[in-house]
């Protein structure tokens, strides 16, 4: 079964955030983007950058991201979740639905 974790994590090419982790980005496939801020309890957001692309399914299916130092972490209405790391190989301990790579 496809979930729109492994939809996500099939389509992104990259993820991008800034330094202090209040925005970031995550870049897919066929060249749409979801911009994430969470700046303040009253400040939280996603945006796709248009509505008929993997951004914007993804993004209409979004319950709930958090954004940290730790990762993005991406909750779906389908149950399903996804966490994006950082540039750091050594932080790349990608999971998918709440598993292990490989695990899914």
């Amino acid at each position: 079964m496809t979930t729109l974790a492994k939809t996500a994590r099939a389509q992104a090419t990259r993820y991008s955030a800034k330094a202090d982790f209040t925005q970031a980005v995550l870049f897919f496939a066929d060249g749409s983007y979801l911009q994430f801020e969470h700046t303040s309890t009253d400040n939280r957001w996603a945006k796709a950058s248009t509505d008929h692309s993997t951004a914007g399914e993804l993004g209409r299916a979004l319950r709930l991201f958090r954004l940290n130092a730790k990762h993005l972490q991406l909750y779906f209405v389908d149950g399903s979740q996804v966490e994006f790391f950082g540039p750091d190989p050594a932080a790349r301990t990608e999971k998918i639905d709440g598993n292990p790579p490989g695990k899914e």
